[in-house]
């Protein structure tokens, strides 16, 4: 399949990958070898909450600490308001960090996650405009934290078939095998809504000492990948959606949802946090979901200002769990029911360009150029969409995505061969969703 117009364009703008920061922390571990599973598991335990990069020691409890009244008081999302997977995107609306209307903009998006998690700009501006570009409106740079907005105040065009927000973006945004959350096709195409039983397997994690780590939720990633190849027959690895965003998601909940304190700068998860954040009530195993009423801690400090999570810190995690545990790394899908996963290599995917042990480097510089390329993709071809669209498109690439990039050459896709795909049920399966959109 030949590239699109407008997919190239932006390809040419991100091609260089990334910037002096995020090469000087990929710099960290050029040196380091890991030469067997054993090296590689001691790396992953000895992570901290603050990820790879620790915080160095910095704690300042005025910068740090998160408000939680006044403005920023907790509120139950009205009946107009939208609520969606994103247990931290809810719990930010919830408290006014984001619209409580649940839909934002990537300004707002940059700001509120940065002052509620310590969130670096670079990266929440990422992903807001990879939102507003495939799951939001490009118009009005607008997007929503779960369904489709009201039609009264909704979003303008779409470029994916109107603007669903991210609580139906399968394969797009939202992938199989989340922390909480359902595989789309196991529950009638409702991947938003959690499941008690998902987000008990991870709080059984850090049972034993009421503490949380990445490397904890590492191997509960992966119990939940094998978990979904055995029960999910349309179970599908996208190359972005579910190959990147799952096992970046699991990380953020511990590098952002973490508490921070002059004793334990680096942070620390317990089990009333894990459950605050996610909504839930009650004793493990017994809990109870109070549907979109995730929320922030009381008392509760972030991770400083000057060492925020970011692209760097995103790829870095990611890697280690791949090393970790290889069973994590996926790309492919089942193919003819349950137990029969396939996986693709990305040479076969990227003509030669780049191969699947790219996404294990620690150093990270290739996974960065190859995902940097590949989430554009999806954006359909310049000659089917708006030219108010197309503008709005490449103005949030220019303004947004490029000032991104650096200086490094990455090898260019010309071409991807995303006929491989057909061969996964999953990979054509388009979930409708039940139409709650957290909406009493």
């Amino acid at each position: 399949m030949e590239l699109h117009l407008l997919t190239l364009t932006i390809f040419c703008v991100l091609a260089s990958a990334f910037p002096p920061d995020v090469l000087s922390a990929l710099a960290a571990v050029e040196d380091l070898q890991l030469p067997n599973i054993d090296a590689a598991l001691d790396l992953s335990k000895s992570r901290t909450n603050c990820g790879p990069t620790p915080c160095g020691g910095i704690f300042n409890a005025k910068e740090q600490y998160v408000p939680t009244t006044g403005k920023h008081a907790y509120a139950s999302p009205a009946a107009n308001q939208i609520r969606g997977p994103c247990p931290g995107l809810n719990a930010a609306a919830n408290h006014g960090y984001l619209s409580r209307s649940g839909v934002t903009t990537l300004p707002e998006t940059m700001t509120g996650l940065g002052d509620a998690y310590g969130m670096s700009p670079e990266l929440s501006a990422f992903l807001a405009a990879y939102a507003i570009i495939t799951n939001g409106s490009p118009l009005t740079g607008t997007w929503s934290i779960g369904g489709p907005p009201p039609s009264s105040g909704g979003l303008l065009g779409g470029l994916l078939g109107g603007s669903q927000g991210i609580s139906y973006s399968h394969n797009i945004y939202e992938g199989d095998g989340s922390i909480a959350r359902n595989d789309a096709y196991l529950n009638n195409g409702d991947a938003h809504s959690l499941n008690i039983t998902r987000f008990a397997s991870a709080y059984a994690t850090g049972l034993a000492n009421d503490r949380y780590t990445l490397d904890g939720f590492a191997q509960d990633l992966l119990s939940k990948i094998q978990e979904s190849i055995a029960t999910n027959p349309y179970y599908f690895a996208a190359p972005f959606s579910t190959t990147l965003v799952v096992p970046v998601a699991y990380n953020f909940v511990i590098n952002l949802f973490s508490n921070h304190s002059a004793a334990e700068p680096n942070g620390y998860l317990d089990g009333e946090m894990f459950k605050t954040f996610f909504g839930v009530t009650g004793d493990y195993p017994n809990f109870t979901w109070l549907k979109g009423q995730e929320r922030i801690p009381e008392n509760w400090y972030r991770r400083p200002s000057s060492v925020p999570y970011g692209i760097p810190n995103g790829f870095l995690d990611v890697a280690i769990n791949f090393q970790a545990y290889p069973g994590t790394f996926r790309l492919g899908g089942n193919t003819n029911g349950v137990n029969t996963y396939v996986g693709i290599d990305l040479s076969d995917l990227t003509g030669g360009v780049y191969h699947s042990s790219d996404l294990l480097d620690l150093k990270s510089s290739n996974a960065a150029c190859f995902y940097a390329q590949f989430v554009q993709a999806v954006i359909p071809d310049a000659a089917a969409t708006l030219l108010g669209e197309l503008s709005a498109i490449l103005n949030l690439v220019n303004k947004w995505i490029k000032p991104i990039t650096g200086s490094v050459k990455c090898r260019v896709i010309g071409r991807y061969d995303q006929t491989l795909f057909n061969k996964f049920p999953g990979y054509k399966y388009k979930p409708k969703g039940q139409a709650t959109n957290y909406r009493e």
